[in-house]
């Protein structure tokens, strides 16, 4: 299950090294800053608009559906680099925001997979895992974030306060 996740380590490699050879190294942190925003905005409108995401919903701790399917991450991370070429003019930007997106992804991955363990974790994991629970078992409509509930405050989608 997680070892497809190692597939991700070769490109983030490639792509840090040239974004950071190519003088593009603060294009690395910026492309970790996309993924939250990323993270949130597939979360809440391609996952629950479009993917099979709710046997996730249904069987959460089902390793099959914990993980995004290889080649979903995968052609999403190609199509992001060529998006991200063509809006920047630079291959190099494009490949070091990408090894941000992927060193954001892979986190995620971690802490989802670590979120739907039975390992009760430190303080900050119980309160990922307070918000995405929330998600999952109250009200599917808020708490998108996983990684951070960030764009749920900025994007107020937030349990209303009783």
């Amino acid at each position: 299950m997680a070892i497809r996740l190692w597939v991700f380590v070769p490109l983030f490699v490639a792509a840090a090294l040239v974004g950071i050879f190519s003088g593009q190294a603060a294009s690395l942190p910026a492309g970790v800053v996309l993924w939250t925003v990323l993270e949130y905005l597939m979360h809440r409108f391609a996952f629950h608009g479009f993917a099979p995401h709710y046997q996730h919903h249904a069987e959460t701790r089902d390793p099959v559906f914990l993980l995004a399917p290889l080649w979903l991450s995968l052609s999403t991370a190609g199509a992001l680099w060529v998006m991200l070429a063509l809006a920047s003019g630079s291959m190099a930007r494009a490949a070091a925001t990408v090894a941000g997106v992927i060193a954001g992804y892979l986190a995620y991955e971690s802490v989802h997979l670590r979120i739907h363990s039975a390992i009760p974790g430190g303080q900050f994991l119980r309160a990922l895992r307070k918000h995405h629970f929330y998600h999952h078992f109250a009200d599917e409509r808020v708490c998108y974030g996983v990684t951070s509930p960030l764009w749920d405050h900025v994007f107020r989608s937030v349990p209303k306060p009783n």
